[in-house]
């Protein structure tokens, strides 16, 4: 009895799998993809609804705005510094930035590559000087960017539109 069922499965001869199964999971794909779908559109209609439409005193605070900016021109990605900042106890955290800078418009690439080196060393002198409770502190980001930025400047670049910091960690 054993030698038939093995020779079966040897020939090929297995039952096809019945329809039923086939149909079951057909089934349960359908309500999953339509449980998603009713999902998604009540999260789209939510959030919808959740921003009532502007006022006419919004209106008006909007047609008096200044126009959006212009897009900046290229932007310089800077490798990233990792150093080592010291506390006001003198025990000394990990740092790691990157920076970015953003040109005006006119200002044209190959005129900025030869300051690449003066850039990081700029940027390099004055990440170590921060105090760690400085480098840590969110509110002193815009202080950053500004004395990145003049400290750019003296070095001879032009055109520098924004000092972006791309990434920051402090241990």
């Amino acid at each position: 009895m054993s030698d038939d069922k093995n020779d079966k499965a040897r020939k090929g001869d297995a039952p096809a799998p019945s329809p039923k199964g086939v149909s079951v999971v057909a089934l349960i794909l359908t309500a999953l993809v339509s449980a998603g779908a009713a999902g998604g559109a009540s999260l789209y209609v939510s959030k919808r609804t959740a921003h009532p439409a502007p006022s006419a005193h919004a209106a008006q605070a909007a047609a008096h705005a200044p126009a959006a900016h212009a897009p900046p021109g290229f932007t310089l990605p800077l490798d990233p510094f990792v150093l080592m900042s010291a506390d006001s106890h003198r025990a000394f955290h990990a740092m790691r930035t990157t920076l970015a800078l953003e040109f005006a418009p006119a200002t044209r690439e190959e005129d900025v590559r030869p300051y690449v080196a003066r850039i990081r060393d700029a940027a390099l002198s004055m990440l170590r000087a921060i105090p760690y409770e400085v480098a840590s502190d969110p509110a002193q980001m815009d202080h950053l960017r500004a004395e990145l930025q003049t400290r750019f400047q003296a070095t001879g670049v032009r055109g520098i539109a924004r000092v972006l910091i791309t990434d920051l960690v402090v241990q």
